[in-house]
Formats: structure tokens, sequence, C-alpha cells
């Protein structure tokens, strides 16, 4: 049973009762974060100062309440972050069900591998990538050009890396969850490798915080490299294809 005809089988009533419990999902969601932010307020300096290593610039402040919004924002960030098993498990248990093989057995799993590949995008990119990227941009200066890093612009170049980097190395995972499902084939993936190719500088360049050709090579080579694994993925784990019926 495809995925359509799951849907259908569920009929009006069983769709809108799914999209309730999406509701529910986002809602627990919020409140988590809320809870996580709350908490992780009284941390937003160490949080700033973990953010601030790779740099090795002092911050400037160009208003007066900026040190105060860049707290808020901060804490906010960090209960997204660290609320990240709960966001894929409620994702998960809001979307299971649309699938036509028995998912909710793979719940654990699943919501694992998802916080995994999230938390190892975003230290990848914190340890390796933001370092690579900084260097590269402060060498542009010059005698005459100083670089003056202002604090709101360099968490939203910062965190946004951060995250961008977590979010794409969740492909594997939905790439096999896809191939589980019968949606898309290795064959498919492996024809159409330069349209994915194309497709991830399109993403590059959206999801880099900023427009130098050089980040969005930092962000282009591991999308690939993960696109190259999520065939095997599903080459291996995906839906095999049923023999064709042989003529009467």
């Amino acid at each position: 049973m495809g995925w359509g005809d799951k849907i259908r089988e569920m009929g009006r009533s069983g769709v809108f009762d799914k999209l309730e419990n999406l509701r529910g999902a986002l809602i627990r969601m919020f409140i988590m974060i809320g809870a996580l932010s709350g908490v992780t307020y009284f941390f937003w300096r160490e949080a700033l100062h973990f953010l601030h290593k790779p740099l090795g610039l002092p911050l400037i402040m160009y208003s007066l309440p900026e040190g105060f919004f860049a707290s808020l924002r901060l804490a906010l960030l960090m209960g997204v972050f660290l609320a990240a098993p709960f966001i894929f498990n409620g994702l998960w248990g809001a979307f299971a069900p649309l699938f036509s093989f028995n998912a909710r057995r793979f719940s654990l799993p699943i919501v694992l591998s998802a916080t995994l590949l999230f938390y190892s995008g975003a230290s990848f990119c914190y340890y390796f990538v933001l370092p690579v990227a900084i260097n590269f941009l402060i060498n542009y200066g010059s005698e005459n050009l100083k670089p003056m890093i202002g604090l709101s612009k360099y968490l939203t170049f910062s965190v946004g890396l951060i995250f961008a980097f977590g979010v794409i190395f969740e492909l594997p995972l939905i790439m096999l969850v896809l191939g589980r499902v019968g949606l898309i084939s290795y064959q498919g993936l492996a024809r159409n490798r330069k349209y994915a190719l194309l497709i991830n500088s399109f993403l590059s360049a959206i999801l880099t915080p900023t427009p130098d050709a050089y980040t969005m090579l930092l962000m282009m080579i591991p999308i690939q490299i993960l696109y190259e694994l999520s065939i095997w993925l599903v080459k291996i784990f995906g839906k095999k294809k049923e023999p064709a019926a042989e003529p009467t």
C-alpha cells in the first residue's frame, strides 16, 4: 500500500485526526523550547563565549539594547538546539502513521538517528567549517580595512551556519525513509545526480548566511557526500521492487 492509498484509507476524518496530532505535537514542542530557553537564558554569556572562540576578534555592540536582545536571541536558539530530540520525536510521531510500513516500531532508532545527525552536523560546522569560513572572510581585510564585527551580525552568521549544517546532515535519514516508503529509488537518485548537484548549489546559496562562493563550497561538498551516502542507504535498505507478474 502506497502513501496515497494510506491517506485515502484514513479518509477525511482520519486526516483531520492526524493534523490534530500534529498541532498537539507542535504545541508540546513550543512549550519545551520555551522551558529550555528560560533555563538557558542564565547561561547566555557562556554560550556567547563558546560561539566567539572561532572568531578571535572582539565583538562590538552598535546600540545600547543590542546586548540585551542578543541574550534573548541566544537563549531562544539554545532552547531550540537542546530541544532537537523532542522536536524530532514530535514530528515523527505526527507523520509516522502516514507511512505504509509499520513506522511506529522504528520510532526510537529514527529519533536517535535524527538527533545524532543534527548534532553531528552542528559539531562539524563549529569545529571545521566555521573557523575556515571566518579565516577566509577576515583575510579580505588589509592595512586600510580593519574588521569590526557586530554582535548581531556575528550571531546571524555563526548560528545560522551551525543550524544549517545540522539540518542538511539529516539528508541521509530523510532519503532512507522516503526510499523505505517507495517514493524514491536508488536508481533514480543515481540517474538524477546532476540535477541534485544543481539543487545542492541552490540550497547552499540559500542556507549559507553569506553570499561568498567559498562558504557555499564548504556546504556544497558535505551535501554532495551525504547525497552519495543516501544512494547507498536507499539501495541497501530501501523498498524492493516487486517482480512483475507473468502474463497468463
